[in-house]
């Protein structure tokens, strides 16, 4: 019942990974849409039953051979298509991996390119969902993020 209604309505929650170089440049990804391609930062949905960090470390271990050695939660976005058609919810953490170098999985068709940018860089790209607000601040706190186990009704 509830994946019916969250299919339906076009509501994704995705999960997205902050990497950072050595030089502070971001990790972001080229997806390929049509004949255009965009920029957004790696991950994806959170499967049902599995954890915000789990859904992180699955996408990045597939997409790009990336393994999460620490992650502390950032934000949260929301953006809402204008006719209400999908409604995108993205939380994004910051994370350190093992290595910085990806490894595409050829299994991947959807990603098509990614590279590390610099803020100035992220300005001028078509990034998706649009958070290059985010990058023109010169210090990013983060946010609280809490899991707690479930309550069962007694």
């Amino acid at each position: 019942m509830i994946d019916f209604f969250v299919k339906k309505k076009g509501l994704r929650v995705r999960v997205a990974a902050l990497i950072q170089d050595a030089k502070g440049k971001v990790l972001l990804i080229q997806q390929k849409k049509n004949t255009s391609g965009y920029w957004l930062l790696p991950g994806g949905g959170i499967e049902f039953g599995e954890s915000a960090e789990e859904a992180l470390k699955r996408e990045l271990k597939e997409e790009l051979d990336l393994e999460v050695t620490k992650s502390s939660f950032l934000l949260v976005n929301e953006s809402i298509d204008p006719n209400r058609k999908r409604h995108l919810i993205q939380l994004v953490f910051l994370v350190q991996v093992k290595a910085l170098l990806p490894k595409l999985n050829p299994k991947e068709k959807a990603i098509s390119g990614f590279g590390y940018f610099t803020n100035v860089e992220i300005q001028k790209m078509d990034l998706r969902p649009d958070i290059k607000e985010y990058f023109k601040k010169k210090k990013r706190n983060p946010s609280i993020y809490l899991s707690s186990n479930w309550v069962a009704e007694s």
